[in-house]
């Protein structure tokens, strides 16, 4: 009878024993996935939370216009390796106004207009070479020393002049070939217009003025001689006679055609006023006679300029 019990018993009990664990095992599996969907709720629920709060705190912030435009060029230029942040108010790009009143103040004493009437067209900083900001005078002595400071260009109408100026404006000069300033022709008067040419001269230069204050009078003859003399010259010490070939008088008389020198007939292009020690040319042709200033020579007429010009490209080439 005990053997009976027992040997059922254990079959019994393995089975129990079996289905206790299996049970046990399910539990777990339950509890794992209840626990797993739980977590993926609730790590879904928090990102959805998340894009909420920072898409109602993300506001648009766009660049200012200078900015965004100083990145696209520096794109465009560079590929995009490189990225500057511009600055509207970028400090190191704006003019002092010790450097502003200056040039404002020199140029309408030199132009005759009234400050108001001026504007600053365009300036930026700069480096000179030396201490007459790279605009040297004739047999002036420069110190060399590099000197920072401001380039400045200043105009009224078409009239614009450059200046060159130190750091603070205390110290600036005119740079006369980089300035435009059309000018405004007057009529010679009669009484003041030299003698006709005589038939076998076909060109003359009277120029007077300057630091020395002497005149010149130089000729072209038909036959390519070109004479110099001291107007005044007692005893004629200075004449002095060179030659240019036929084929060279004949070639400026056509070049004289061609920029329509009787164009501006008895026309007078003064210096500015206030102007010192400046040199008059007075330039006469068989057809009329025109008279300019060598501060106001590269504001010529182009035309003009054409003839001057031809006129001396001749005297240098005589011999």
């Amino acid at each position: 009878m005990k053997l009976m019990l027992k040997n059922y018993f254990n079959p019994n009990q393995t089975r129990i024993f079996t289905v206790l664990i299996l049970t046990g095992i399910l539990s777990v599996a339950s509890g794992l996935t209840f626990i797993k969907g739980v977590t993926a709720a609730t790590a879904k629920f928090s990102l959805e939370t998340s894009n909420e709060v920072l898409k109602d705190n993300i506001k648009p912030n766009r660049l200012q216009r200078p900015v965004a435009n100083a990145v696209v060029e520096d794109l465009d230029h560079n590929n995009g390796r490189s990225l500057r942040l511009a600055s509207a108010n970028n400090q190191q790009n704006k003019l002092p106004a010790s450097v502003k009143n200056a040039v404002l103040q020199a140029a309408s004493k030199r132009l005759q207009q009234t400050i108001s009437q001026l504007r600053i067209i365009e300036f930026k900083q700069q480096t000179w070479r030396d201490g007459c900001l790279e605009l040297a005078n004739a047999d002036e002595f420069c110190t060399a020393a590099l000197v920072p400071g401001w380039r400045v260009v200043v105009g009224i109408g078409e009239q614009t002049l450059v200046y060159h100026t130190n750091q603070t404006g205390s110290a600036l000069r005119l740079n006369e070939k980089a300035s435009s300033s059309p000018l405004t022709p007057v009529q010679i008067p009669v009484s003041e217009l030299p003698p006709p040419l005589a038939g076998h001269v076909v060109f003359r230069e009277i120029s007077s003025g300057g630091f020395i204050g002497r005149t010149y009078e130089t000729v072209l003859l038909k036959d390519g001689q070109l004479i110099r003399v001291r107007i005044g010259d007692a005893n004629d010490s200075e004449r002095s006679v060179r030659r240019v070939s036929v084929q060279q008088v004949q070639q400026f008389v056509r070049s004289l055609e061609r920029s329509k020198f009787s164009k501006f007939k008895n026309l007078s292009y003064p210096a500015p006023s206030g102007s010192a020690d400046f040199i008059t040319y007075t330039l006469t042709s068989q057809q009329g006679t025109v008279q300019y200033n060598d501060i106001s020579q590269n504001n010529l007429p182009k035309n003009l300029q054409a003839a001057v010009k031809a006129w001396n490209d001749l005297i240098a080439s005589a011999k």
